[in-house]
């Protein structure tokens, strides 16, 4: 039978297009479930940062705690009672000035270089006295300042790579949000245009497809039922806002 109007071309272009948008729309899936885990990566980095900065702000209150009891044994200990103490404030003072110069006063002087220099003053004379290093109760200190700062450091370690991880992975972001947005334009383009060139076909104007049935009808239509465009969309948008939201903190000061 002589196929007049034309309606096997009119189901292979609608073979072809479905085809394309069924390609289109996985790649779509497999975009927006890429981001989707990756924002919930960046949310649980973002936590850790904030998690590792307490903990790093609690070990440093445990380590000033420490120094003062440290501070507070030398000077109390019997016998020397103010000597050590003065001998730390005068090797803290030296040791100061030789780390920041002679020209800039130790007003000027950070916190955390006060404790580093105070704690080093302190290990300094207690290493001159060679038996307050076997005396319990400075050994039991000693032994905690070195587990708390062993501590510190591995903490800012992670912080730090924690940090290093957002900011790698932020800058990926705006690559791919736009690789989904083109990968939507693209489902929308092909659906328009498969559905534009089959109306103009000769099969859909003719009155053998007004009469023919639901089913011979389908064979030249684009099915749209199980694509789920509009909702990956409105994912999208709700990552992108969210994604703005994280480009705007400071990594350093979040908390």
């Amino acid at each position: 039978m002589i196929d007049i109007f034309r309606k096997k071309d009119a189901i292979a272009i609608k073979e072809e297009y479905q085809e394309a948008l069924n390609y289109t729309h996985r790649k779509i899936d497999n975009k927006v479930k890429w981001i989707y885990m990756m924002n919930h990566k960046l949310k649980d980095n973002f936590a850790l940062i904030i998690k590792y900065k307490k903990d790093i702000v609690a070990d440093e209150e445990e380590r000033e705690g420490a120094y003062n009891a440290l501070g507070n044994l030398l000077k109390n200990e019997k016998g020397h009672e103010g000597n050590l103490w003065e001998e730390t404030t005068k090797m803290y003072k030296e040791i100061f000035k030789n780390r920041i110069g002679k020209g800039t006063k130790i007003s000027q002087k950070t916190k955390r270089g006060n404790q580093e220099v105070r704690f080093n003053s302190m290990i300094k004379v207690i290493d001159k006295y060679l038996e307050y290093q076997t005396k319990d109760a400075f050994r039991k200190i000693m032994e905690k300042i070195i587990s708390i700062e062993k501590g510190i450091k591995e903490t800012k370690k992670k912080y730090h790579k924690a940090i290093s991880e957002v900011s790698g992975e932020l800058l990926y972001w705006d690559r791919n949000i736009m690789e989904a947005e083109d990968l939507i334009k693209r489902f929308n383009n092909q659906l328009k245009e498969g559905t534009e060139k089959l109306k103009k076909m000769r099969y859909l104007k003719s009155i053998i497809y007004r009469l023919a049935s639901e089913r011979e009808k389908m064979k030249v239509n684009i099915h749209t039922l199980y694509y789920r465009v509009e909702e990956r969309g409105n994912t999208i948008k709700q990552l992108k806002n969210e994604f703005e939201e994280m480009k705007k903190k400071d990594l350093e000061n979040i908390s």
